[in-house]
């Protein structure tokens, strides 16, 4: 169970959440390297040629024979994402300082504005203030999350630690607060702000008066405490997550077992695993598992007996990662005491469009009384293929799921794999055709500079308009590799648009903004965007490219639908823009791309046989889709329990049993199993929970999705009324088959 996104920003909202152009060359492989400059209308037809043979081969051929290796090892290091002040370990610890000795510049600004033209800039002032900030401490976590190296990833870990302390201060600063009341209660200054300025001034005080601002003295100080060690509890719970499991795990696995697996995952498992005997002769690997291995046990391994042990095995989890994030769940729940809330649920909900716990439990409840049905028929379906081949009790357990759905399938004919018409690069154009459709904007293959990138397998692409002009960049960090940290799926953002032309001045010296990070739109002058996409995709190698499942491909779409959210939503604030957005929305953007990856319409674009060119036939996206939808109702069932656990967890009773020792948080889930949402039908046995296992210590989306985990649903609902309404999917509509490339609909979701 798990959900394709990771959004890694700075939290609160003050440090919220917190260009080039290549002349056309050659690079090392031969593949030319367009620019930005105006071409004519000749030569159109045939740079778009080039362009998309650029965009495909950087992303379908080996690292050594594209963008990576060359401009990472030679030359002067530019520094990482174009900001020259990350050119080294030593750099990024002294941007730190410089980025909060600007801070403190601005506060001092605001402090001291008395005037009727000082006050006017306060909201620019915290705003500034605010990406000072989140330049280096977002750039600071991703380092920590990707950079292979360890002096980096200190260096990271010691200006994130340093910089999240300082804005804890600022958002409980009592005397910004009362400059930001006085201004917005100045009718002669408010009724001159824009409605994108008014709705940043109302998120700094909606957030200030949520962090305690009006607690007596010792309450504030213990709120800021409590704010840092709900910090470290986070990062020592998404830490747990990359430690290897105890060798006393290891799970003794016959080798005969292994025969109905891949060859190389069998493989893999003998080469890392120690082999003995036992006393009968048999031959066992004690396997320790990883989610690689334990994947394709469950769902290819005959052997009842050893899908139970390994499922048994890889979801006891980490106790260690349990008692940390009890200890989390219980400073969240003080927190929101501390400032008069029944529970961390009611305070995180309360800006929310959900607005309280219950509504969102009443939401829930509504989908899993529309879903038990389907829930009822799936698992019945599955009892029918058991019932040939095994007698006696027919009761499923959840290490039964995955193996009889994949006999399920095999039972209906083994259909033609869909991976080689889906090659990455071929992926990866295919979305910048679907952009060029709806937003009239497309994504380049650039070359990064020396020390741009942190590993020769990132790709990095420009995202520009029709006009060839600049909007933003996007780096890719998609191949898999162990120096990144186990965060699955996850878009970061970097740096966010922010108009920077009529920058407040401060008294230090502000971190610079080069040509190489600032675009100009209509005479003013903006931030250039960056995000960073992180996925864990096959290497490609010689006479390969990667090749993605149909699954792998709505992945990439969700991910680059978060980037392109984040190119397209400039606004000129750094606090509203793109995905620094209520997050009941921050996955709609994201979850609408899923339904263009499964479009037939939209896979004719792009999706061809990487050796022959051949186009996908349609016929086999429809039986594929078919066999999707048989068990759609198994994500969804995994969906709803993990927005209802993330309520239970932060509701006001967190201990079922009232006993006040550890553990309670695997008994708040065993309760939750036995609710009426999820226990009733055959299903309650195949669904259930398994004793001494402790799912939870794998919910890594309670860090960033705290009482909020449901707004994927959410957002999953409103993403397909959107996608039948506004792009008319690829159902008839009035009598005319809907276009879901139309640029008339894309421009309507974009602007609306």
């Amino acid at each position: 169970m798990y959900a394709r996104v990771i959004q890694t920003t700075c939290v609160g909202r003050i440090g919220a959440r917190a260009s080039r152009h290549f002349a056309a060359r050659l690079g090392p492989s031969g593949i030319r390297l367009r620019g930005l400059q105006t071409q004519s209308p000749l030569d159109a037809c045939q740079a778009t040629k080039e362009e998309d043979v650029s965009l495909r081969d950087i992303f379908d051929l080996p690292t050594k024979t594209t963008l990576g290796s060359r401009w990472f090892h030679q030359g002067q290091p530019t520094g990482l994402l174009m900001e020259s002040r990350f050119v080294s370990p030593k750099l990024l610890l002294q941007s730190g300082k410089e980025a909060i000795a600007e801070a403190e510049a601005l506060v001092q600004k605001v402090l001291n504005a008395e005037t009727a033209a000082e006050r006017r800039t306060v909201i620019k002032c915290l705003d500034q203030l605010s990406d000072s900030l989140c330049r280096v401490m977002d750039v600071a976590e991703l380092v920590r999350q990707v950079h292979p190296d360890s002096s980096w990833q200190n260096a990271a870990d010691e200006v994130y630690a340093g910089m999240f302390s300082y804005m804890n201060q600022l958002n409980t600063h009592v005397g910004l607060y009362g400059k930001l009341v006085e201004v917005m209660d100045d009718h002669e200054i408010s009724c001159t702000f824009s409605p994108v300025e008014r709705e940043v001034a109302m998120s700094f005080r909606r957030d200030f008066e949520r962090s305690g601002i009006h607690l007596p003295k010792d309450a504030h100080a213990h709120f800021v405490g409590l704010s840092s060690d709900i910090q470290e509890s986070s990062r020592g719970f998404l830490k747990s997550q990359s430690l290897p499991p105890p060798s006393d795990r290891a799970v003794a696995v016959p080798v005969d077992h292994l025969r109905s697996l891949p060859s190389q995952v069998s493989m893999h498992i003998l080469q890392s695993s120690s082999t003995r005997k036992r006393a009968d002769g048999t031959a066992v690997v004690d396997l320790v598992l990883d989610e690689y291995a334990a994947h394709y046990i469950l769902r290819d391994c005959a052997d009842d007996a050893t899908r139970e042990a390994v499922y048994r095995a890889w979801q006891f989890g980490s106790t260690a990662a349990v008692d940390t994030l009890e200890t989390l769940l219980e400073q969240r729940r003080a927190l929101s005491h501390l400032v008069g809330f029944e529970s961390f649920g009611h305070m995180a909900l309360e800006d929310k469009m959900a607005k309280s716990p219950s509504h969102v439990d009443e939401f829930l409840r509504g989908l899993a009384t529309q879903a038990q049905p389907k829930w009822n028929t799936a698992i019945n379906a599955l009892h029918r293929v058991r019932s040939k081949t095994r007698q006696g009790s027919q009761q499923m357990f959840p290490w039964d799921r995955d193996y009889w759905m994949s006999k399920q399938q095999m039972d209906k004919g083994a259909l033609p794999s869909l991976h080689s018409y889906f090659s990455l690069g071929r992926v990866v154009l295919g979305l910048s055709r679907v952009f060029k459709s709806l937003y009239g904007v497309e994504l380049r293959a650039a070359s990064p500079q020396p020390g741009e990138i942190w590993h020769p397998e990132v790709r990095k692409l420009e995202v520009v308009d029709e006009d060839g002009k600049l909007l933003g960049l996007i780096y890719c960090d998609v191949f898999s590799r162990s120096s990144k940290a186990h965060v699955g799926a996850a878009h970061f953002t970097a740096r966010c648009a922010r108009r920077i032309d009529d920058d407040v001045e401060v008294s230090v010296a502000s971190a610079p903004h080069s040509s190489r990070t600032v675009v100009e739109r209509d005479g003013q002058r903006f931030q250039l965007p960056v995000v960073v996409l992180i996925c864990d995709f096959p290497v490609p190698v010689e006479g390969s490219p990667s090749l993605l499942s149909w699954s792998n491909v709505e992945t990439i779409f969700h991910e680059m639908g978060h980037a392109m959210h984040s190119m397209l939503g400039q606004n000129g604030f750094h606090n509203v823009a793109g995905t620094r957005c209520p997050v009941d929305f921050v996955e709609l953007p994201s979850i609408l791309m899923e339904h263009f990856a499964r479009s037939p319409h939209v896979l004719s674009l792009f999706a061809s046989h990487y050796k022959t060119g051949a186009p996908l036939p349609l016929e086999l996206v429809t039986k594929h889709a078919e066999r999707r939808r048989e068990h759609a109702a198994f994500d969804l069932h995994a969906q709803l329990f993990m927005s209802a656990l993330d309520q239970r967890y932060h509701s006001p009773v967190l201990d079922p049993a009232g006993t006040g020792d550890g553990g309670w948080s695997t008994r708040s889930l065993i309760e939750l199993h036995k609710d009426a949402m999820f226990s009733e039908g055959p299903g309650t046995s195949f669904f259930g929970h398994v004793e001494d296992t402790q799912w939870q210590s794998r919910f890594t989306h309670l860090i960033g999705y705290g009482a909020s985990y449901y707004s994927y649903l959410f957002d999953r609902v409103l993403a397909g009324q959107i996608w039948d309404r506004v792009f008319h999917g690829d159902q008839p509509q009035q009598q005319v088959v809907g276009n879901p490339l139309s640029r008339l609909a894309g421009e309507r979701f974009k602007n609306e």
